[in-house]
């Protein structure tokens, strides 16, 4: 018996391959992306995360295709700029705020919500 496959049958299996890559990213900037979150929650994680430039890794995330990640990178965002007055102000010198706003309209209720908690911790550290 010899099994014959045409170039339907390898389309589906390159098709699948491709997938499940695309599938493992996905998961590994979710997996990245809530425990950063979960870490900027202990202030003894703050120094760390940002000798570890964790700005400019959660601010594309602010973009991303799913918004479970947007969600995720926003509030890790708004925990890092609650903490203290400097990372408030590196949320907004890595402009963080102008992409925040950007996603909005776009967004759902869960989403606005902890946009407001980032913008509400920076504005806390702001003299005006």
């Amino acid at each position: 018996f010899v099994q014959v496959r045409g170039p339907k049958t390898k389309r589906r299996k390159m098709s699948r391959a491709v997938l499940q890559v695309f599938e493992k990213y996905q998961a590994a900037r979710t997996a990245f992306v809530q425990t950063v979150a979960e870490l900027a929650h202990r202030p003894q994680n703050i120094e760390a995360l940002q000798n570890a430039g964790v700005m400019s890794l959660l601010r594309p995330l602010l973009l991303d295709t799913v918004a479970s990640i947007q969600q995720s990178a926003a509030l890790a965002l708004g925990r890092l700029a609650n903490y203290s007055e400097e990372l408030a102000e590196a949320v907004v010198m890595n402009e963080v705020l102008p992409q925040l706003v950007y996603s909005l309209e776009k967004q759902n209720r869960f989403y606005k919500k902890t946009a407001a908690f980032v913008l509400k911790a920076v504005a806390k550290h702001s003299p005006q």
